[in-house]
């Protein structure tokens, strides 16, 4: 078991044209590779679009270029060795509202398992319009380390990172779509957004003691960029908003942090 991770957070302007997220994709996970990093990760629906927000018509897309993107992104991480985890929506047979999905891809090229948002927003022009809520947490070995998976409105829920830290989860990939608002709309409300869930965030990572990568898309205006927290609640580092860019953060899990909650966060009747 190793005890030393390098992950790569992207941020992108994340659009409803599968071909130019594609791209983008491409690119960062070359530039990932070249910096030997184990694992690249992307915002929430950085493939396929967000529903409801970058188009309002699954009709509006081929499904077969979404099929062959997700074809080709498993291939180039198999050629890289370098695992993925990115967004895109998920259809199932009989199911009138796909997934909003996280793939993970591992260095073989090979799909490890498929995260779906199981909080949706119920604000009338997104979620609940658009997607199907999902049922399961989703746990994954990297490199010998526990990983786990959450989309976007689920970091007002502490019971999910509770759940997970009962798990031994070190290390959470959080991919968020909270962009492509206007100034107007940033400065009245998104500003505040993006405040608040970056301070949830830091209180969701100290409470249960795990690394957590958050993927943000930079499509402006974004609320907050994307950014890598500590266990102990501390940025450890973050990018520009509104700016795309790739931040390389290299976690040696024998580092040791301030933990005050560490004798009671295991007890019975705290995790439940």
């Amino acid at each position: 078991m190793s005890h030393k991770l390098k992950i790569a957070t992207v941020q992108h302007p994340v659009g409803h044209q599968i071909k130019n997220n594609l791209n983008y994709m491409r690119k960062y996970m070359l530039v990932a590779a070249n910096n030997e990093v184990d694992i690249v990760h992307f915002p929430e629906c950085n493939l396929s679009g967000y529903a409801g927000l970058d188009f309002t018509d699954y009709a509006q897309q081929d499904p077969s270029q979404l099929e062959n993107a997700c074809s080709e992104i498993a291939s180039l991480a198999g050629q890289l060795a370098i695992w993925v985890v990115f967004g895109t929506h998920h259809f199932v047979k009989n199911q009138a509202m796909p997934f909003n999905s996280l793939y993970i891809i591992n260095s073989k090229g090979e799909q490890v398992d498929r995260y779906d948002k199981r909080h949706l927003t119920q604000a009338p022009e997104t979620d609940y319009l658009y997607y199907h809520p999902g049922y399961r947490p989703v746990i994954f070995d990297l490199n010998g380390r526990t990983c786990a998976l959450l989309i976007c409105h689920e970091w007002r829920y502490p019971e999910f990172y509770r759940a997970y830290a009962k798990e031994g989860v070190q290390l959470i990939f959080q991919s968020f779509y909270d962009g492509g608002q206007t100034k107007k709309q940033f400065e009245e409300s998104g500003r505040h957004l993006g405040d608040l869930i970056q301070g949830a965030m830091k209180g969701n990572a100290a409470n249960n003691y795990c690394w957590i990568s958050a993927s943000n898309t930079c499509k402006p205006e974004s609320s907050y960029p994307s950014f890598v927290l500590r266990p102990d609640g501390r940025l450890s580092g973050k990018l520009s908003r509104n700016k795309t860019g790739m931040l390389i953060t290299s976690i040696d899990f024998n580092d040791t942090f301030s933990d005050p909650s560490k004798y009671w966060r295991g007890k019975m009747g705290l995790m439940h």
